[in-house]
């Protein structure tokens, strides 16, 4: 193993030693930043060496943040981007100018970073996510960038990102998900989420479920915070485009909304520019999510699926959207690999779970690659309760989603849907 390899696996091992409640699902005191406003100060406040995009919402944040930081890049600026959680390897969460950060350069923000931390000795408290969060500033600062997008972890009051000054501000669609921390409804996940906002500085909204744009014109008004609703804004600004394509999801068409509204705030550019903008915009994908392949080579065995679909949905909305996506992709029937967390299997799901697995001829049934993983028999119950097994579908259980691969050849002629966590797909 060479010397650069070795001291990036010595830095992952030293960051997991870090509390994280990807793993663990334990919330942490999401009412203390302290931590992370003093290991900043440590640092010299690297936050502070660039203009900021802060985005939070429940879906659509990382699709948006990728967008508009290609964005950004197009009009000429150094970009780094921060987002979470990856698919395999930590770099991904942190980006410059489109491409991941080196391990060279993150071993070196990562060292300092580590090293101030440890000398806390636990006092303040930093989280897992504090510790990446200042890494990913140290790394911009020390690259000289010029804009930064940041991606909000959970919520947005409190979150380890929104400690920095800002220059407009970004709410994606926001739906139920992690309410043992945000809050048990719409509103009360908002009034989180929309923490990251500041006075004076505008927000950008993308469409919301009904009943929450006016209460959120209402609250934004009461901070005096300049509001545009993507709905609203986009038509007027971009008279001229037209997404043409055998069927393009509403998630992402509204991510591609919003991030060219977020960059026409920022710049008010002509006609020509925004042309050029829509052009690049229209190719920015995101592995893992609404990710469909034609002719997927698993090298182990020489074999090709013939078409697979990889989605970490794991929430109301995006379970909805991937059933819209298999639909009209004529992706039925097809063969369905699942597994979650088990804090996810609440009442929220079950309308989701049902129309997604209705459509599935076989499921496969397995845990993801995280402690908070439902079991394989906590599974079937829950499906089994909301109805989703009805159709007797054929059901397989696995120990692993490598295995369940395995299993899924003998049916690869037939499309293969992989969902239920963002950790399965990885």
């Amino acid at each position: 193993m060479s010397p650069p390899d070795k001291s990036y696996l010595q830095v992952l091992s030293e960051l997991e030693q870090w509390g994280s409640y990807e793993t663990s699902a334990q919330p942490r005191d999401i009412s203390k930043l302290e931590g992370i406003r003093l290991l900043l100060k440590d640092l010299g406040h690297p936050e502070r060496a660039f203009k900021i995009i802060h985005i939070a919402g429940t879906n659509g944040k990382g699709l948006t943040a990728t967008m508009i930081s290609r964005l950004l890049c197009i009009q000429g600026f150094a970009t780094g981007c921060y987002t979470s959680p990856h698919l395999i390897d930590i770099r991904e969460r942190i980006a410059l100018n489109d491409q991941y950060v080196s391990k060279n350069i993150f071993v070196q923000s990562a060292s300092l970073v580590l090293k101030i931390a440890r000398s806390y000795k636990g006092t303040p408290y930093l989280s897992y996510f504090d510790v990446l969060t200042a890494i990913a500033f140290h790394v911009f600062m020390a690259e000289n960038m010029e804009w930064v997008v940041l991606e909000t972890g959970l919520g947005g009051r409190a979150d380890s990102t929104n400690v920095t000054d800002k220059e407009i501000c970004v709410m994606t669609r926001i739906g139920l998900d992690h309410m043992e921390v945000l809050g048990r409804s719409l509103k009360e996940i908002a009034a989180e989420k929309t923490g990251i906002a500041r006075t004076g500085i505008p927000v950008i909204i993308a469409p919301q479920a009904t009943g929450l744009k006016p209460w959120l014109q209402k609250h934004f008004n009461s901070e005096n915070v300049p509001v545009y609703f993507v709905e609203d804004f986009f038509p007027e600004q971009f008279l001229e485009a037209d997404i043409t394509a055998d069927f393009i999801p509403i998630p992402w068409v509204e991510c591609f909304q919003t991030s060219l509204c977020t960059m026409q705030v920022l710049f008010n550019e002509d006609r020509i520019k925004k042309q050029i903008w829509f052009e690049a915009v229209k190719k920015v994908k995101l592995a893992g999510r609404l990710d469909l392949r034609q002719n997927v080579t698993w090298s182990k065995h020489s074999l090709d699926f013939k078409t697979m679909l990889l989605d970490g949905a794991h929430n109301r909305d995006a379970l909805m959207a991937l059933s819209e996506y298999i639909s009209k992709k004529n992706l039925i029937p097809f063969t369905l690999i699942l597994g979650m967390a088990s804090d996810k299997l609440d009442d929220t799901l079950r309308s989701p779970i049902v129309e997604l697995c209705s459509q599935a001829e076989k499921l496969i049934i397995t845990p993801i690659p995280s402690p908070r993983t439902a079991s394989p028999e906590m599974m079937e119950k829950f499906l089994d309760e909301c109805g989703a097994l009805a159709h007797s579908p054929e059901i397989k259980y696995v120990n692993s989603a490598e295995e369940a691969l395995e299993v899924s050849l003998d049916y690869r002629e037939q499309p293969v849907v992989v969902a239920g966590s963002i950790y399965l797909v990885g």
